[in-house]
């Protein structure tokens, strides 16, 4: 198997972080609500009150491990894939890429209720520099002629970098607070996942190659 493939697959496997997110929110004993319970309330450690809400989420390990996980495959795709696509994956892309993936292990190594600064900073490196990645790569996409391809990822970033934008300012939209962390959160694995569709399926990304 090449670096291309290898990358692209390391890349994809983040789309588990649904189906993660699903179980750990139906084991679940209290009510679980996506538009008023953070996305990072999952993977709290203990149960209690906290900040308003009424956390306790038994199979938090999962949902950080999943973190975990997720933050590995950026990393790990993005190293495999940038000397194989070097003119797209410049070097200031590839740090925002390590950095969104370092951001994603930090959320899973400091829950929530844990270090509290510590998750923040994570998912603010997670949510900003993952999708302001997939703003510049999308970007390099359309210089390439990849324009439907480069428009839909530089419009996944943008949505991302607004609900990254909400989730710091504390605003939500009327949606809630769930709502406005998904938006950072889903656009950043979306990203991912269709970076890793465009790259499996041997499309522009890989012109480089040539």
């Amino acid at each position: 198997m090449n670096r291309a493939r290898s990358g692209a697959l390391a890349w994809l496997s983040v789309a588990h972080f649904f189906v993660v997110e699903e179980l750990v929110r139906r084991s679940w004993p209290v009510p679980y609500s996506r538009r008023a319970n953070y996305l990072s309330d999952l993977g709290a450690t203990t149960c209690g009150p906290y900040f308003g809400r009424q956390i306790c989420s038994p199979e938090h390990v999962w949902i950080n491990v999943s973190f975990g996980l997720v933050g590995g495959a950026i990393i790990l795709g993005a190293v495999l894939l940038q000397p194989v696509a070097s003119d797209l994956l410049m070097p200031p892309l590839l740090i925002l890429y390590l950095a969104g993936g370092l951001g994603s292990v930090l959320v899973g190594l400091f829950p929530l209720d844990t270090v509290r600064p510590l998750h923040a900073l994570g998912g603010g490196l997670f949510f900003g520099g993952t999708n302001l990645a997939h703003v510049l790569l999308g970007s390099r996409l359309v210089q390439r002629g990849a324009r439907r391809y480069g428009t839909g990822l530089i419009l996944v970033g943008l949505a991302g970098l607004l609900g990254a934008v909400l989730v710091a300012d504390g605003s939500t939209l009327g949606g809630g607070v769930g709502f406005v962390q998904r938006l950072a959160v889903y656009t950043t694995v979306i990203g991912v996942i269709a970076s890793g569709l465009l790259l499996i399926t041997g499309r522009p990304m890989l012109a480089s190659q040539r």
